[in-house]
């Protein structure tokens, strides 16, 4: 389980009761429309409070440079939810982990310990939760769905897992798997779905991840793009093999963390939790 820190105490209403039972907040990227914020209140109990702030990075066009340029923007935006009393923060977006090239998985628990620290709620990074998530599980071969990723974004995710002690038996993207024919096709996708991929797709990525590996011990799918939440239950049941996606796994952690259940029907990772 995610490591336990000090939580600030919520605020209180005027008649002295809490409206809301834990609060919650959400980093996410420009230019992309992230309802992880209204997705994660589908697994939370009833009573949880959700607040999302969106980096400010003008003209941003997802490179991993970029990202690397501005990472000091997660810690100012973990300063701005802690203000405003979450209790628990989590950063969407997989790729962030690894995108100034050398951090590694000690560097971002580090990283994620300390700015915990500096604002007095938990932070955490999506792309760590997945290991995080792995690890509950008792997972060590996986087999990966990599999904919309670029080549550069599969190969940092990748090697950020075998540095956590993973052993990847197979890794692929749509274009490997054939589900897509080129990269001007996911491009297509993104444009007129606002990043958020069809049910049928993310289905078809995760099995098929599975029949290329089916020793494998977890299907990791990578990329918030994947909203994985609503299809994760008919993965596993296709396949016998549990499924840690990007979301499942941040919406898991957080929930850890605050001590709350997850509503059932939505895989083994967050089943674990009640």
């Amino acid at each position: 389980m995610p490591e336990q820190h000090t939580k600030p105490t919520p605020p209180a209403t005027v008649t002295g009761r809490p409206r809301y039972q834990a609060h919650v907040g959400f980093v996410t990227t420009p230019r992309y429309f992230d309802d992880s914020p209204q997705q994660f209140l589908d697994v939370a109990p009833a009573g949880t409070g959700v607040i999302q702030r969106v980096l400010h990075i003008p003209d941003y066009q997802w490179g991993l440079d970029e990202r690397a340029r501005n990472f000091a923007l997660l810690e100012e935006a973990a300063h701005c939810l802690a203000q405003s009393h979450c209790r628990v923060i989590g950063q969407v977006g997989s790729n962030w982990v690894h995108c100034r090239g050398t951090t590694g998985p000690d560097e971002v628990v580090a990283f994620c310990d300390r700015v915990s620290e500096a604002v007095g709620a938990r932070f955490l990074m999506a792309g760590h939760c997945l290991v995080e998530g792995l690890r509950a599980l008792g997972a060590t071969t996986i087999t990966v769905a990599n999904g919309y990723y670029r080549p550069d974004w599969s190969a940092g995710i990748n090697r950020y897992l075998e540095a956590a002690g993973f052993d990847i038996l197979w890794a692929g993207d749509l274009i490997d798997q054939g589900l897509v024919a080129d990269h001007n096709e996911k491009l297509a996708i993104e444009a007129t779905s606002l990043w958020d991929y069809p049910d049928h797709l993310m289905i078809a990525a995760a099995t098929d991840a599975h029949a290329r590996a089916p020793q494998a011990d977890a299907i990791v799918q990578t990329g918030a793009g994947f909203r994985m939440l609503g299809v994760t239950d008919t993965v596993e049941q296709r396949t016998g093999t549990p499924v840690v996606a990007s979301d499942v796994a941040l919406y898991w952690a957080v929930l850890a963390e605050l001590g709350l259940p997850a509503a059932p029907g939505h895989g083994t990772l967050l089943g674990m939790l009640g």
